[in-house]
């Protein structure tokens, strides 16, 4: 999959700020499907399905983590 420069250039800002892989894949997906001016409706929903499997096993760890912290209290 090529990464256009507007989404080369989204990545590197959300890496700057240091902020969790799973907050950036999200809100990648999010601006990257949302984005109806820049990004061609057929690449919105190949990126958006790509990010979706990237997402899905960190989002089930994220939950599994949490349900097993609230255990711990």
């Amino acid at each position: 999959m090529d990464i256009t420069p507007q989404e080369e250039t989204m990545i590197k800002a959300l890496r700057e700020a240091e902020l969790p892989p799973l907050f950036v894949l999200i809100r990648i997906r999010n601006d990257i499907s949302n984005d109806t001016v820049n990004v061609e409706e057929s690449r919105r929903d190949v990126v958006a399905k790509t990010m979706e499997k990237y997402i899905d096993p960190l989002w089930k760890d994220y939950h599994e983590g949490k349900h097993s912290q609230a255990k711990e209290e």
